[in-house]
């Protein structure tokens, strides 16, 4: 591999490793629903909002049926409803399904349990633990495929400016 080939090698390397890193911390999530401290919460908060088995029955129609859980965010509460712009809702066997901001107004008396969605510190810590593991592995493959040098051939570098043959 000559001198260029390990440039653009190491390059790509680093790129791939800031991109595993990236990407391991953005999939594992470090946030978690968590109970709302709060009797009011303040609209533009990530929500959840667990529902009884009368809101089940009364929202049917409007979210489907046999959902436990709709997650988003909060538009506005009132003493009486919620009202919501739903990211995902969680059914009662545990599958989700995906929603793209549909508002929908859900009644106080139909909601079991309110949470919000905070920082997560044993989440970050396996997203920071995930991460290091693909950068040392990224950095361990380029190593063997390089032969520790850099300039896989398995041969020491020449000192610069040495004039050895094959090399300035």
């Amino acid at each position: 591999m000559n001198s260029l080939q390990h440039l653009r090698f190491s390059r790509s390397l680093r790129a791939v490793a800031i991109a595993a890193v990236l990407g391991c911390a953005g999939t594992l999530g470090c946030y978690t629903y968590v109970p709302a401290r709060a009797s009011y919460l303040e609209p533009g908060r990530e929500v959840a909002l667990d529902l009884n088995d009368v809101g089940r029955v009364n929202l049917g129609n409007q979210i489907g049926a046999e959902v436990a859980r709709v997650a988003g965010i909060l538009q506005q509460q009132t003493g009486t409803d919620y009202s919501i712009r739903i990211s995902e809702v969680t059914y009662l066997n545990g599958r989700t399904a995906t929603w793209s901001g549909e508002p929908v107004t859900i009644r106080q008396d139909y909601v079991r349990g309110v949470l919000e969605k905070k920082i997560s510190a044993g989440k970050t810590a396996a997203a920071v633990v995930a991460s290091a593991g693909v950068v040392g592995g990224a950095i361990l493959a380029h190593t063997l495929v390089t032969g520790g040098n850099g300039n896989g051939d398995g041969k020491p570098e020449p000192p610069p400016n040495t004039g050895f043959r094959g090399h300035p």
